[in-house]
């Protein structure tokens, strides 16, 4: 399988959001306990905030189907998504291609 680069932009903070959290946390979780997502986390320093995730999968279509289950993405929380098949030049990633 290879690795793809999923990036999302988060719409500004609202409550919904912060109440849906626990449920996007759990399905990342999840993604991370079946070996689907190999790294994640926030863009801090970006406006607007994001964050980048690691995804493995056999096509953008396939982890863009994947993603759509996100809650974040299901409640409208992500202004944008971005999803590419990243080809690692050096260093690992386990699992990874």
């Amino acid at each position: 399988m290879a690795a793809y680069a999923v990036t999302y932009a988060y719409v500004p903070e609202t409550e919904e959001m912060t109440e849906t959290r626990p449920s996007h946390v759990e399905f990342l979780k999840d993604l991370n306990e079946q070996g689907t997502l190999l790294v994640s986390g926030r863009l801090t320093e970006a406006d607007p905030l994001g964050a980048l995730l690691i995804i493995q999968g056999e096509s953008v279509d396939e982890v863009t189907e994947i993603m759509n289950g996100d809650p974040f993405h299901q409640g409208g929380f992500i202004a944008e998504r971005t999803v590419r098949r990243w080809n690692i030049a050096f260093g690992s990633i386990e699992g990874a291609e």
